[in-house]
């Protein structure tokens, strides 16, 4: 199978994938409303009611859907960021609300329209490109499973974050990086505005490799730099770390006071977590695969994460989602190019 085809094909799985998670999500919540789980406590519940009247709500403070729904629907932060804990932090992942509003034009019921199309696309090209670039790697297209069968994918879908679409450009600049430094530095800068953390994966493959791969880790760190900087004049406090960086280990050490009050569901998040953090480091140790750096700077990124991070399952499935897709990528390949000049269609068969 070419990698064109195995990418339409395993988009389409992708796509439909996320419909059914979405269709069940939508079921569970009391409607589409519910995706958003906006919390009976929090603080944008009566920004998120006055533009879709009554909802379902969440129990507590609710989850992150409702805060990428606020972003979208006040793109310039003339409201919402009073409302939000560390608000600037919240806006430096501005891309997935950008998009799904339509740069801005659309708000109540059509944003959440294209939050869930945004969600959707984003899995069938996260899913579709890995199939696509295992088959340049002479692998098996079957590895875009790491993302179907990926918990941390799945509460992306499910909590309407921007999770999947830092993983879908993420895996789209890797596709590319082979064939045009622009075009993968440009998809690693987009992945970098959809969640900041993502500069990981870049920074990671400049790191080892000749100099003018630094472009990949340069341009991202640019965009993200000049984003926070524009934070910090119109917000304020854009270079926030928001508590969510400790001491080697003690997150996991602090957080796991924590794990004795949690579900089955949040025991399989955790452990997804903690074993793709392992499985990192291992690999990163013993392994010579063309992401081997990335993955250990993901790796590392989870020894050094706080409590924030690592109380509950669900947070820390997220955060470390890519791990597992970079090693799958990662493995049996010792190298690839980066040629300067030649840029051919990176799904051409």
């Amino acid at each position: 199978m070419s990698p064109r085809s195995a990418f339409w094909k395993w988009a389409v799985l992708g796509a439909v994938a996320a419909g059914l998670m979405l269709g069940a999500q939508t079921g569970a919540m009391g409607g589409a409303l519910g995706l958003l789980q906006v919390g009976e406590t929090s603080a944008l519940r009566p920004f998120v009611e006055s533009q879709l009247g009554e909802i379902p709500l969440a129990p507590g403070p609710g989850h992150d859907g409702q805060i990428f729904y606020a972003i979208g629907a006040d793109l310039e932060g003339r409201v919402v960021p009073g409302m939000l804990d560390h608000g600037a932090y919240r806006y430096r992942r501005i891309l997935y609300p950008l998009i799904a509003s339509g740069f801005g034009l659309l708000e109540g019921r059509p944003l959440l329209l294209g939050m869930i199309v945004v969600t959707v696309v984003s899995t069938a090209i996260a899913t579709g490109m890995v199939a696509a670039l295992s088959r340049r790697l002479e692998r098996s297209d079957w590895l875009a499973l790491v993302v179907l069968l990926n918990p941390g994918v799945w509460l992306s879908i499910r909590l309407l974050t921007s999770d999947v679409l830092a993983l879908a450009l993420m895996v789209v600049a890797l596709a590319t990086v082979q064939f045009s430094r622009r075009w993968s530095a440009s998809a690693f800068a987009a992945s970098v505005l959809a969640k900041d953390v993502y500069l990981t994966t870049p920074a990671g493959l400049a790191s080892d490799g000749p100099r003018r791969r630094w472009l990949l880790a340069a341009a991202p760190l640019v965009a993200l730099i000049a984003w926070m900087t524009w934070l910090t004049w119109t917000m304020g406090d854009g270079f926030t770390g928001r508590g969510n960086l400790a001491l080697p280990f003690t997150g996991i050490w602090e957080g796991s006071a924590n794990w004795g009050d949690l579900d089955g569901d949040e025991w399989l998040y955790l452990g997804f977590a903690l074993a793709s953090v392992a499985a990192g480091l291992v690999y990163s140790a013993i392994g010579s695969g063309w992401l081997r750096w990335s993955i250990l700077a993901w790796s590392l990124l989870g020894v050094v994460s706080s409590n924030w991070v690592w109380d509950f399952g669900n947070n820390a499935a997220r955060a470390f989602a890519p791990i597992v897709v970079l090693i799958a990528l990662s493995a049996r390949v010792s190298a690839i190019s980066v040629p300067s000049e030649a840029e051919p269609d990176a799904l051409a068969s």
